[in-house]
């Protein structure tokens, strides 16, 4: 494999473990045994799908 990939795949699983440790999903023991297709399912998960809560114009 290419350093370009490598280099590539070691700053993707940083970038998706780190933000899954800041709002305490997993710690770091755990996230270093999952794949990156994992790190990428469970960011996707907390991150693309809050759901968007319309605001009632009664509630100002």
């Amino acid at each position: 494999m290419s350093n370009f990939l490598k280099t590539a795949l070691e700053k993707e699983r940083s970038h998706y473990s780190e933000k899954l440790y800041q709002i305490g999903v997993y710690n770091k023991e755990v996230m270093k045994e999952m794949t990156i297709s994992e790190l990428r399912r469970e960011y996707a998960y907390f991150y693309r799908k809050i759901p968007y809560v319309k605001q009632s114009p009664y509630t100002k």
